[in-house]
């Protein structure tokens, strides 16, 4: 389990599905996620199935659940995927699924975990994600972790019936480093 400020982000486990059902199908989190359509609990519970017994060298994701660290209440998923080990890099995707826990810093704290499990842990060389160019919060949050602006795709993605572009942001390990350097440790770390 690795710690920071507020939150916690232990493995995925199948018995996550109730709390990921929960919120997984309500329009908001779907458009944010750009999966539009929503998803059945038997497609869900073979998703978690594969992706609890993923390894990020060999199937090229891995999961966390992000819990509050005051009461362990289930927050989202983040996850690492399009793992690739010959160029150390990866993508990035943090989601807080219930609407009421957004805003109150629990996504800012798993990115800056992720990233530190993604550069100190995993040795990624970069790391880059993508968001929809009006979702201005989550942009505003990775540029704050440090990601930079590399591009937008133009019109991507079609949500409520317009096209909406995807922002890329990357960053490299070098500028992750330069604010917490090798021996940082974010929050309490362990590999319970």
């Amino acid at each position: 389990m690795y710690s920071g400020d507020s939150v916690c982000l232990r493995a995925l486990e199948v018995s996550d599905l109730d709390d990921i059902m929960k919120h997984y199908n309500n329009w908001e989190l779907r458009r944010q996620t750009g999966v539009p359509v929503p998803k059945s609990r038997r497609l869900m519970e073979t998703w978690i199935e594969k992706a609890s017994l993923a390894n990020p060298w060999k199937n090229g994701m891995v999961y966390f659940v992000i819990v509050d660290k005051k009461n362990d209440e289930f927050l989202g998923v983040a996850r690492f995927f399009g793992v690739k080990s010959a160029h150390n890099r990866a993508r990035l995707s943090v989601s807080i699924y219930d609407s009421q826990h957004r805003s109150k810093g629990y996504g800012k704290d798993a990115v800056r975990v992720m990233l530190w499990i993604g550069f100190h842990v995993l040795g990624f060389h970069s790391i880059n994600l993508d968001t929809m160019e009006d979702n201005l919060i989550a942009i505003h949050i990775f540029e704050e972790a440090g990601f930079k602006r590399v591009g937008i795709l133009r019109e991507t993605e079609l949500v409520d019936g317009k096209h909406i572009g995807l922002l890329y942001m990357d960053i490299l390990r070098d500028e992750f480093m330069e604010k917490y350097p090798s021996g940082t440790v974010i929050g309490e770390s362990s590999t319970d």
